[in-house]
C-alpha cells in the first residue's frame, strides 16, 4: 500500500511509508543505487536509470548511520519515452503549476515556441539575477533539499539551488531536464549543473548557471552551452 505504481510512464513511483522513524528509500538497477529521505506524505522517487527491472528498499533508521531494511519491492519500468522522468516533480526538483518559479517561467518564454530560445530566457534570468550564497555553501548540512520559490525570492542560492531551480522552471515548460552532481575541473567544490534535451536539435546540452553567474559577477560573459569533457558526473536526477 506504500508503494504507487500508476505513474510509472512517467518514470517515477509514489511512495508514502508511515512511521514515527527516519525513513530511508534504496532504490537500485542492477550495480547502481540511489538513496533518498522521505518526507511527509507522497514522495516522488526517480527511476532514472533506464528501462529494466528496479528494486526499491525502504530502511527505518535505528542510530547513527545504521538503518534496517522493513519492505522490499521489484518493480519493471519501460516507459514510452524515457525523458520522461526528466519532466517531472521529484523531492530535489518539486514543483507545481502554481509556484511562483513556474509562473515566473511561463512569463519569460511566454510567446515563444523554440525550446533553445526558451532555454536562454530562463538561463539568461537565473544568471543575471541569483546571486551564490558562500556563507550558505559553508554551512548546508546533509539532507538539504532546495525550495525553489524561496531561492527565487531572497535571489541567492547554493550550486544546487541553481540546478534545481533551473530544472523546475525548463521542466513546468516541458523541456526535459537533468541535475547533475559530481565534478566540474576547475571547481574544487562538489557541483551541480543541469543537461537539457533540446528537441529542434535532438540532443541533450549542458548549461551550467552556477558557473555562469560567478563569471557575470568578475565581467567574463561565458557561452551558455558547455564541454562536456569539463564534467564528471557521478549522480543524474
Amino acid at each position: 500500500s506504500y508503494l504507487d505504481k500508476s505513474v510509472m510512464d512517467k518514470g517515477i513511483v509514489k511512495l508514502n511509508y508511515q512511521s514515527d522513524k527516519t525513513v530511508a528509500v534504496r532504490v537500485s538497477r542492477g550495480e547502481i543505487s540511489y538513496d533518498y529521505i522521505m518526507r511527509n506524505g507522497n514522495n516522488n522517487i526517480p527511476l532514472q536509470l533506464g528501462s529494466g527491472e528496479y528494486i526499491i528498499r525502504v530502511l527505518e533508521h535505528l542510530d547513527g548511520n545504521k538503518y534496517r531494511q522493513v519492505a522490499q519491492k521489484t518493480v519493471n519500468s519501460n516507459p514510452a519515452d524515457v525523458k520522461a522522468v526528466y519532466l517531472q516533480s521529484i523531492q530535489m526538483i518539486n514543483w507545481d503549476k502554481e509556484m511562483m518559479a513556474v509562473k515566473k517561467a511561463g512569463q519569460l518564454t511566454e510567446g515563444m515556441e523554440n525550446d533553445g530560445d526558451k532555454v536562454r530566457a530562463i538561463y539568461n534570468y537565473i544568471v543575471g539575477n541569483i546571486a551564490y550564497d558562500h556563507a550558505k555553501a559553508q554551512s548546508v548540512g546533509a539532507g538539504y533539499l532546495p525550495v525553489v520559490d524561496e531561492i527565487l525570492k531572497i535571489k541567492r542560492g547554493i550550486c544546487y539551488d541553481y540546478a534545481s531551480l533551473c530544472a523546475v522552471m525548463l521542466r513546468s515548460q516541458g523541456i526535459p531536464t537533468k541535475l547533475l552532481m559530481g565534478r566540474k575541473s576547475d571547481v574544487q567544490e562538489y557541483h551541480a549543473w543541469n543537461e537539457v534535451f533540446l528537441k529542434e536539435e535532438g540532443k541533450w546540452v549542458t548549461i551550467d548557471t552556477t558557473y555562469d553567474a560567478g563569471m557575470r559577477t568578475v565581467g567574463v560573459q561565458a557561452f551558455m552551452i558547455k564541454n562536456n569533457n569539463d564534467y564528471t558526473i557521478e549522480k543524474v536526477y
